[in-house]
């Protein structure tokens, strides 16, 4: 028989709380994502959680309720309980931390479960995140250091073991406890106990990024209200910030853990050699017992579940950059490093701000996340830039800044500390940058290396088809390494097809000497269906991971394409490296002679609509394709990919003038699939300095491999 739960629907007032905090969240550019809900139970739930902004307050209450239509009650700071602003607390179920009777009414909540409680065991909202010295949890406060508090562990120790000595006192008919219990926690029988034991649930709050500053609301509030008190000014500069800029909020529900299962070591031993001890004084000592081992093990779990983000690896490994500066280089080979380390011990979520377009970093083209937090740390004085090498100044970074202005005056410095719970990470960090420039690039060339054997092994295991899907070697990327003295060259196949096409011409090249890494486009060499999961932006990480890994080998390096591929090598030469030296597109698919690719996007959006509408019939999800080399292409042709192909076009299209590296053209004057027009107006339109166009009388439009007739 399924459990039926205890708890209180969700009052009027609160359902409309509700509605005006989705109406603000509409209004604001702030994003809530969430993990971990499953991690929620039926038991009765005291939910701890983390303190950066007043938002959570309010906005945690609401994300629970949207997922079990359900009520929460929290404790909030008694000094915000003034005016409308109380009224809108009270009505979103806050309680005030000095309410009269408080842990009595939380504890008679949770022993019924009638109500789950939200509450911030740090006692305070931690705006400097510094919760951790010398590898222990230490709370940074205004004139204090101090452990966390062990109310919210007493409050849940007290919740199972005053309801487990009720339920005692009823099996032993003791009147005078029962009546006890009965008058202090409004209990009216053991049918009035949730039958579920109480669960404890670390919840982390992460923000990104955190740009602390002049935003509509604050000019809005101190036109208003002059002399703002400094406190209320500070909150208003950093969570005005936050919320109307584009931020993402991460709230991230962690491991329950099982308060039964947690005291039941404790209470076999007293029982075993303390049976001569009265129950009260048996509780109050296991109480004074438990209460710091519970409290340190859900802080951890608390801070433990933040979303890994730039901020935080950049903020970090500036704390640990040498006196005498670093090449800004290097530091973006330690912080590329640091990811893949992350992401391969693979036991946290790390944010989208740390996606496989990080390769950027190392590839010579921008990365926004990086550039963000390294600005921050230059307008914060942290950092400076000076002849391609970062110097920091520790002395800036290190500096104490009142409590309630560090947000505002030294913002990196709060994002080093909020990452300093995650010991390993921060070890592997300063491991890193005291490695030599020359081993980081190895480090940097075979993670590369795995990463894109790692990508391409999981989309073959998870489309693989015996008889359809294409053998290992012939999707695998490869390098073919070379003299170091000379330029490494990258080939990039076409459309449809896989690195074997260009394999000839690699090994053609490699035995002249040239290093040569043959790409393989994500969605292609495995089987047609991966189409469905391409895009252009994982086409163009595809090109960045192989140039990125032959910048680390060669000092200078050509990146040639075929067809489609010849697009995605003008694509990156429209962005300014310096070690790009020179692109070759082969045949260039910017024009097709036929016309029936741009009906595309219009096929699929209404296979996409069917979809919605759970229809299969009318579909049109892929074509036939007659290949000239089925041995290394697809013989379908999903609608989605071929979007993207047509998107491809586009985008090159946009940023041919962008491209000012030299360039050579081969196009293939009878090409029956391409329209030679393309490769002229490519021509025409790059700012090259070198440029050349060199129309050969090809019948075929594949003449990277086999016979050129």
């Amino acid at each position: 028989m399924l459990y039926e739960s205890r708890l209180e629907k969700a009052s009027r007032s609160f359902r409309i709380s509700g509605l005006l905090i989705s109406a603000l969240e509409k209004f604001t550019r702030t994003s809530i994502s969430v993990e971990g809900l499953e991690n929620t139970r039926a038991n009765p739930t005291l939910f701890v959680v983390n303190h950066f902004t007043r938002i959570e307050t309010c906005l945690l209450p609401k994300v629970l309720y949207q997922f079990n239509g359900q009520m929460v009650h929290s404790l909030a700071d008694s000094a915000l309980f003034v005016g409308k602003f109380g009224q809108f607390l009270t009505s979103v179920g806050a309680f005030p931390v000095n309410l009269k009777g408080r842990d009595e009414k939380i504890i008679s909540e949770l022993m019924r479960g009638s109500y789950n409680w939200v509450i911030f065991p740090e006692g305070s909202m931690m705006k400097n995140k510094k919760v951790v010295e010398n590898g222990r949890l230490q709370l940074h406060l205004p004139h204090i250091k101090r452990s966390p508090y062990t109310g919210a562990a007493t409050l849940a120790l007290k919740s199972f073991l005053l309801k487990e000595d009720y339920k005692q006192a009823i099996a032993d008919n003791n009147e005078k406890l029962i009546n006890f219990y009965q008058d202090t926690y409004h209990l009216r029988g053991p049918g009035n106990l949730d039958p579920l034991d109480l669960c404890i649930v670390p919840v982390n709050i992460t923000y990104y990024p955190l740009r602390p500053g002049r935003n509509l609301l604050a000019t809005g509030v101190q036109l208003l209200l002059k002399d703002l008190p400094p406190k209320v000014e500070e909150e208003l500069l950093v969570e005005g910030k936050l919320l109307l800029q584009e931020s993402d909020m991460s709230i991230s529900f962690g491991h329950p853990l099982d308060v039964r299962s947690f005291c039941k070591p404790y209470r076999r031993l007293f029982n075993l050699f303390l049976p001569f001890l009265s129950t009260q004084r048996k509780i109050n000592w296991l109480m004074l017992l438990m209460r710091h081992r519970l409290t340190r093990l859900f802080m951890h779990r608390i801070y433990k579940r933040l979303s890994i983000n730039m901020d935080h690896l950049v903020a970090t490994a500036l704390r640990y950059v040498p006196v005498q500066g670093i090449a800004e280089q290097t530091f973006k080979q330690v912080i590329y490093l640091a990811i893949v380390m992350i992401k391969n011990h693979g036991q946290r979520r790390v944010h989208q701000s740390i996606d496989d377009r990080v390769i950027n970093l190392i590839a010579e083209d921008p990365y926004k996340p990086y550039e963000s937090i390294i600005a921050l740390a230059e307008s914060e004085k942290v950092l400076r830039r000076e002849d391609g090498l970062l110097y920091v100044d520790h002395n800036k970074i290190k500096l104490q800044h009142a409590f309630h202005r560090v947000r505002l005056d030294n913002t990196t410095a709060v994002l080093a500390n909020e990452f300093e719970v995650m010991e390993e990470s921060v070890a592997a960090i300063k491991k890193l940058l005291a490695n030599s420039a020359a081993k980081l690039t190895y480090q940097v060339a075979d993670a590369i290396m795995n990463r894109d054997c790692s990508i391409y092994e999981e989309e073959r295991m998870r489309s693989y088809i015996k008889d359809e899907s294409k053998s290992r070697d012939v999707g695998k990327p490869r390098h073919l390494v070379g003299d170091k003295s000379k330029p490494g060259i990258v080939l990039i196949h076409g459309f449809l097809a896989s690195p074997l096409e260009m394999l000839a011409l690699g090994e053609y090249l490699n035995k002249l000497g040239y290093g040569v890494y043959l790409v393989r486009l994500e969605g292609h060499g495995t089987h047609p269906s991966e189409l469905e999961n391409a895009t252009v932006e994982k086409w163009r990480d595809s090109v960045q991971r192989g140039y990125a890994l032959l910048s680390h080998y060669y000092r200078k390096v050509i990146v040639v394409g075929f067809s489609a591929g010849a697009l995605l090598a003008l694509l990156k030469g429209s962005s300014e490296g310096k070690q790009l030296a020179g692109i070759v597109a082969i045949n260039p698919a910017l024009t097709l002679r036929q016309k029936s690719s741009q009906l595309s996007p219009m096929l699929d959006r209404w296979n996409k609509a069917l979809h919605n509408l759970s229809l299969k019939r009318g579909t049109l999800p892929w074509l036939e394709n007659e290949s000239e080399n089925s041995d290394s292409n697809y013989d379908k042709i999903y609608i989605s990919g071929l979007r993207q192909f047509t998107e491809l076009q586009a985008l090159c299209g946009d940023k041919l003038a962008k491209v000012r590296a030299p360039l050579l053209i081969i196009q293939g004057s009878n090409d029956p699939l391409v329209d030679p027009s393309g490769a002229r107006e490519i021509v025409n339109t790059v700012c090259s300095s070198q440029k050349k166009l060199e129309e050969i009388a090809f019948n075929r439009h594949v003449i990277v491999r086999g016979t050129l007739v």
